[in-house]
């Protein structure tokens, strides 16, 4: 007698994220199930509810770009505008991935408050700012780099990158390629 297919999670997530991103939270459960190639049944085994799969489905990559180390690791060295080019495009690109998923999280009524990732204090765009205005304060203590509030600094730059993300998603519009525009 034949082994039965194992069922992966991540492909039941990958299919509904597919499926979520075009037809939002109403999608069927059977249009879902169809789309990773199980039964309604075997859909619920893996994820109770409809809602506990759309957040699953929607929550991507809990660690995120290692960009805060990256830079990180640039202080006291290298180009301050280079370094912050790269961490600004690896960002960007994540951004990509993220802004529509919490976009169509919050369309769907869900509010999300306070962190989204088990063991989290801080939500993430939160820890990214204050990860930026840290490398900010470390080039400041060196005297590479002069401003009076590396804070604000650090959530202007996060937020011009987030609307970016939101006009190209919402109106598909682009000011510059994003290599260029960061």
């Amino acid at each position: 007698m034949a082994r039965p297919v194992s069922i992966q999670n991540e492909a039941i997530l990958e299919a509904a994220r597919r499926v979520f991103m075009q037809h939002g939270y109403g999608a069927s459960c059977a249009r879902l199930a169809r789309a990773a190639g199980v039964s309604e049944g075997s859909l619920f085994k893996h994820f109770k509810t409809k809602a506990a799969l759309f957040m699953a489905a929607m929550n991507s990559d809990a660690k995120g770009p290692g960009w805060v180390e990256s830079l990180m690791a640039t202080v006291g060295r290298g180009d301050i505008r280079t370094a912050l080019q790269g961490a600004g495009c690896q960002l960007l690109e994540h951004l990509q991935v993220v802004l529509p998923q919490i976009m169509m999280v919050r369309s769907s009524g869900i509010l999300l408050q306070g962190p989204c990732h088990p063991g989290e204090k801080v939500p993430r765009p939160v820890q990214h700012a204050q990860g930026l205005a840290r490398y900010f304060r470390e080039e400041i203590k060196r005297g590479r780099l002069a401003m009076s509030s590396p804070d604000t600094y650090a959530h202007a730059f996060l937020g011009s990158l987030s609307h970016y993300v939101f006009c190209e998603t919402l109106f598909n519009y682009r000011p510059a390629a994003p290599r260029a525009y960061v």
